[in-house]
């Protein structure tokens, strides 16, 4: 007796239907899949959480006063003006000051001063004549923002 080896059936789809029903079903997957992805993304971006910021704005004001006189002066001959002042009124917010001495032929000291420290002194000769106005102007600092200055001027 010869028995036939078993087999499988025969498909009954040529194997290039099967690629062409394949290829059918693949589109709409991919349409799916573009027009759902970006519903996809915004929940997942709505869905988190974020902390409130308020800001605000500050401007740096000026010195309002000055404890001090604005002085010509002479030292060994030489003339010019100077300075002393024991306090002033401090800026809210402050974290330095800055003051200035200029005279009218060009030279400036400048000083920095310390949250706290109100009392300072400075001379300025000039190096000519010593005639003319000499300006001082104190201005305050906070953090990296510096306001406008109270200036003071004496003509010698």
């Amino acid at each position: 007796m010869n028995l036939a080896k078993p087999f499988a059936a025969a498909s009954r789809v040529s194997p290039a239907r099967l690629v062409h029903r394949r290829g059918l079903l693949a589109i709409p997957l991919a349409v799916g899949l573009v027009l759902g992805a970006p519903g996809l993304a915004l929940a997942a971006f709505t869905a988190r959480t974020t902390a409130s910021l308020n800001v605000g704005t500050y401007t740096v004001p000026a010195p309002a006063s000055i404890n001090g006189t604005l002085v010509c002066t002479t030292i060994q001959g030489k003339k010019g003006a100077s300075i002393s002042f024991t306090g002033f009124a401090a800026v809210d917010r402050a974290t330095g000051y800055t003051a200035t001495l200029s005279s009218p032929t060009g030279p400036t000291a400048v000083a920095a001063i310390a949250d706290g420290d109100t009392s300072q002194g400075m001379t300025l000769l000039s190096k000519g004549s010593g005639k003319g106005t000499y300006t001082f102007t104190l201005s305050a600092a906070v953090g990296s923002w510096t306001g406008p200055a109270l200036q003071q001027a004496v003509t010698c």
